[in-house]
C-alpha cells in the first residue's frame, strides 16, 4: 500500500485507484482539472496522488501535451489493494458433493491466480446466500442460475457476473424414494427445504395434483430421513445418491424438467454496484474452473479449498 498520504489524499487514492482499474491500457485518463473538480479536492492533492502511484509502480503514465494523459501500464494487484480490496470472501453451497468440492478448489485456484486471496463460507440454501450479498456481507454467492435468476427477479440489487455452464452446479434432479414405487402416491410423505430455491420449486412441481405431506427439511438430513424412513421421498441431486440404497425415479413434470436445465448450471452473483467484484470475474476463465472442477470429480485432483 502506498505510505505517506494524508486522510484526503487516502481518499482520493483509492477513489483514483478504482477509476484507472477500469480504464484501459493506452486511453487517455481523465484530465486534472476533471479529477480535481469530480472528487472536491485541489490540483496538486491529485498531482502528487497520481506521481506516489507512478513512484510505487501501480501504474505508468504518459504525458503527450495538449493530447492528455495516458495510462500506458498498471499493476492489477496493488490497484485493487489502493481500491480496499486485500482478499475475497465468497459464500457457496455446503461441499457435500465431488462437484460442489471441485467448484471450492477451482474458486480458489482462480483469484490465487490473479493474486487476490479468497476466504470462503459455506452456507445451505441459495436463498439465505444471496440475502447475504444483498447485505453486503460476502463478496459473491455461487448458486444455480434458475435460483440467481429467481433472486434478480425479486431484486434489483444481484447481478449474475459468472455462468459455469450446463452440469456444472449438478448433474441433475430425480425423484428418490425410500422404497420401490412406481411414483409418488397420494398420501406419502415428502421433504422439502423451504430454503434451497430448486429443490422447493422441484418438489411442489412432482407433487401438484397428489394429497401428500410436505415434511420440511433441512437439505443436508433429507437422506437421513429417507434411511430412516420417516419420509417416503424427496427430490434430490443424483450426484451423491447411492443408487443401491434408494430408489431413483426421473423427475415426471415436462416443468420441473425444463428448469432443472438451468438448476444444473452454477452462476457467481454480486452486488451490482460492486464494480470490482465484475471486474475481477471478468479476470477469472471459465475454462480452468470448469478443469479443475472435473480433476477434482475425477479424483486426480485432491480438494483444497
Amino acid at each position: 500500500m502506498i505510505q505517506g498520504l494524508n486522510s484526503k489524499s487516502s481518499v482520493v487514492l483509492k477513489n483514483l485507484a478504482e477509476e484507472l482499474l477500469f480504464i484501459e491500457l493506452d486511453s487517455r485518463i481523465p484530465r486534472i482539472e476533471e479529477l480535481s473538480g469530480k472528487y472536491g479536492v485541489g490540483r496538486g492533492t491529485i498531482q502528487n496522488v497520481l506521481k506516489k502511484m507512478e513512484e510505487s509502480q501501480c501504474i505508468s503514465l504518459e504525458s503527450r501535451g495538449h493530447l492528455g494523459t495516458f495510462l500506458r501500464n498498471k499493476n492489477m494487484d496493488l490497484l485493487l489493494q489502493c481500491c480496499g480490496v486485500s482478499s475475497i470472501i465468497g459464500v457457496m453451497p455446503l461441499p457435500y458433493s465431488r462437484k460442489y468440492e471441485g467448484l471450492a478448489t477451482a474458486m480458489h485456484a482462480s483469484f490465487e491466480k490473479i493474486g487476490i486471496p479468497l476466504h470462503c463460507a459455506f452456507m445451505r440454501g441459495a436463498t439465505v446466500r444471496l440475502d447475504n450479498v444483498i447485505d453486503g456481507r460476502y463478496d459473491f454467492a455461487l448458486v444455480s442460475k434458475y435460483a440467481a435468476m429467481t433472486a434478480i427477479r425479486k431484486s434489483e440489487e444481484l447481478v449474475i457476473v459468472k455462468e459455469f455452464g450446463s452440469g456444472s452446479y449438478v448433474s441433475r434432479h430425480a425423484v428418490v424414494f425410500a422404497e420401490e414405487t412406481s411414483g409418488i402416491q397420494d398420501g406419502m410423505k415428502i421433504g422439502i427445504d423451504s430454503y434451497s430455491i430448486d429443490q422447493q420449486v422441484l418438489t411442489n412441481l412432482e407433487v401438484k395434483g397428489k394429497d401428500v405431506e410436505l415434511i420440511n427439511l433441512n437439505y443436508m438430513h433429507l437422506l437421513e430421513h429417507l434411511k430412516a424412513k420417516s419420509i417416503d421421498a424427496m427430490v434430490w441431486n443424483v450426484d451423491e445418491i447411492d443408487n443401491g440404497s434408494f430408489y431413483l425415479s426421473e423427475l415426471s413434470s415436462k416443468e420441473a424438467l425444463e428448469m432443472d436445465k438451468e438448476m444444473s448450471q452454477a452462476v457467481c452473483v454480486v452486488n451490482k454496484n460492486n464494480k470490482k467484484m465484475e471486474f475481477m470475474f471478468d479476470q477469472i476463465s471459465t475454462d480452468h474452473v470448469m478443469q479443475i472442477q472435473k480433476q477434482v470429480e475425477r479424483g486426480v485432483l485432491i480438494p483444497k479449498y
